[in-house]
């Protein structure tokens, strides 16, 4: 019995201690405590949705109010939000004092400052800090390549963009030129149809389908891919013809292949040009093609001093609204500018989808409640801090309210990327060459069949004329039809295709 009993009691000694430890913990802590917490309006940390008159008093919502919900559970504590005056974090002003949601805390307006604010070493001298709940790094925000607006005599241009001024004239050129050769072996050859026609062996309309109107009708309704309706009977003319129908189907198939690149491109290279080669905070201040700022007196011009700022924004919602206006002409420079990740991140996400970032977004801040010098709620807000990182509820609110629909929001540079354009390379003479060579050959290959041809049926007509004379004189016209035997002259047309 001895041995068992030696657990046992063991047992209740350490429940007994455990028990006394949280009786122990509630009397140090006092239960219901409410804490005035000073914030400023920042979309969406602080969001006011009730106006301060409203019967029922202001109402806020955002990141800070889901935040504090969650501490007021883990620390027992009620807080109250107090919007600040000065809407701005805290700096100091000439008389050493504070303003902002720094000033509230030291002055004791509030016994904490809850929002976007940086932890840095001249407010560290005067508060304390909590955990961080958030990280950032600088990132310059950009207005996207805008679309090209154009006018009427832009866009009857871009249908001729495709294919460079070379390749346009000498598809010109091949067109009369083929249809110059066409012509002509139609009109020379004995095989075609003009000669058929004269031989009564095609009627008038057949002969007169390739006239010298017609023959560049039926080479232009090819090169549209209309159709015809009488090719030609002749070998070197179909040679000819055949050759033609090839260098159209390449030039075709170029010319959608090179618009449906070109019709991707978008922008135009003059305003590629301005954002392609921005990477980071630091590629401003190695370029001229474009103004930049950054937030009055905030943590980002601090810690970015070496950068001379050309110009500074009010409020972070004034300098997106600044780049957006920015670019309404191509000869206006655009404004970027130079943000902390995290509200850069909501801005970016958020219809219309017109702003993106780079930056490598390497952490230089963070942002952490505000304490009095030697709070000694301190370790409470740290020790919830602390637990909400771990369960994974800060990251839960971070994607609650600094989401959005827009994707492609963020470029960043140590992965190497950057807005890559569809590049668009016109079809020029050098690459259209073999087309031309292909066609230059069926015409030279046309007129030597043609040539031949013509020694063919004079050498053929000159071993037939005597046979026809002698059988024409040897017998009267009754004896040649019941032969069997039908001139030229008499031969009734056909239609030979």
């Amino acid at each position: 019995m001895a041995l068992y009993s030696i657990p046992s009691i063991f047992t209740r000694v350490g429940i007994l201690s455990m028990l006394c430890t949280v009786v122990w913990t509630q009397t140090q802590k006092p239960k219901g405590k409410s804490v005035n917490v000073s914030s400023y309006l920042a979309d969406p940390f602080l969001i006011q949705v009730m106006p301060d008159d409203s019967p029922n008093g202001p109402e806020y919502e955002g990141y800070i109010p889901d935040l504090l919900d969650e501490l007021s559970i883990l620390t027992d504590t009620e807080y109250t939000i107090v919007v600040n005056t000065d809407n701005h974090p805290g700096k100091r002003r000439a008389n050493k004092t504070w303003g902002g949601v720094v000033g509230d805390v030291t002055s004791g307006r509030a016994q904490m400052g809850a929002g976007p604010i940086t932890e840095t070493g001249e407010r560290r001298k005067d508060v304390d800090f909590s955990t961080p709940f958030m990280s950032f790094g600088p990132v310059v925000i950009l207005q996207r390549p805008r679309k090209q607006v154009m006018g009427l005599q832009e866009r009857l241009r871009r249908l001729f963009l495709p294919l460079s001024e070379s390749v346009w004239y000498m598809s010109g050129l091949a067109w009369l030129v083929t249809s110059a050769v066409l012509y002509i072996i139609s009109y020379v050859n004995p095989y075609d149809w003009r000669k058929l026609m004269k031989d009564k062996q095609a009627t008038l309309r057949e002969g007169e389908s390739f006239t010298c109107l017609n023959t560049f009708w039926f080479t232009m309704s090819t090169l549209m891919w209309q159709g015809y309706t009488r090719g030609p009977r002749s070998l070197g003319a179909r040679i000819v013809v055949t050759l033609w129908w090839l260098y159209v189907l390449t030039f075709i198939i170029m010319y959608i292949a090179s618009m449906t690149n070109y019709l991707r491109l978008g922008p135009t290279p003059k305003q590629t040009q301005r954002y392609t080669y921005i990477q980071k905070v630091e590629d401003l201040a190695r370029q001229t093609q474009l103004n930049y700022g950054v937030l009055e007196n905030g943590s980002t011009q601090q810690m970015l001093k070496k950068m001379k700022w050309k110009s500074t924004v009010s409020s972070i919602e004034s300098g997106v609204e600044k780049v957006r206006k920015s670019n309404s002409q191509d000869d206006e420079k655009p404004f970027a500018l130079v943000a902390e990740s995290a509200m850069a991140k909501y801005y970016t996400m958020k219809e219309p989808c017109d702003l993106y970032m780079v930056g490598d977004l390497t952490t230089i801040g963070t942002y952490a409640m505000v304490l009095p010098a030697g709070s000694p709620d301190l370790m409470d807000v740290d020790l919830g801090l602390l637990y909400l990182r771990e369960s994974g509820k800060l990251r839960e609110l971070e994607n609650k309210w600094f989401s959005g629909v827009c994707t492609d929001f963020i470029m960043d540079s140590s992965s190497g990327s950057r807005i890559q354009l569809p590049p668009f390379y016109e079809v020029d003479l050098g690459t259209f060459s073999g087309a031309l060579i292909m066609l230059g050959m069926g015409l030279v290959l046309g007129a030597i069949v043609t040539g031949l041809e013509i020694v063919v049926f004079k050498y053929a007509e000159s071993g037939n004329k005597p046979k026809e004379r002698r059988a024409l004189n040897s017998s009267n016209p009754d004896q040649t039809k019941a032969s069997g035997y039908t001139s030229a002259a008499t031969m009734e047309p056909i239609t030979d295709v």
